[in-house]
């Protein structure tokens, strides 16, 4: 659970694009944390941003359980 966390709070620092070094070498864990919901590539309207970014259902779970603001 602690990478999990850690992958959440980056992409929270900084959004990062598909073929980031990041993503690259967390790919599991960015898998689970889009398939949670957690993190996501779609904007508001829909349409694809080209880079991960955490989701208001992700800011909730950091928040409960990895102690951020």
């Amino acid at each position: 659970m602690n990478e999990y966390l850690k992958v959440l709070w980056e992409l929270k620092k900084q959004a990062r694009s598909y073929q980031a070094d990041f993503v690259r070498s967390r790919i599991a864990l960015v898998n689970e944390a889009s398939s949670r919901g957690h993190i996501s590539c779609l904007s508001t309207s829909g349409k694809n941003m080209g880079f991960w970014s955490l989701t208001t259902a992700g800011q909730e779970f950091l928040s409960t359980y990895g102690g951020a603001v």
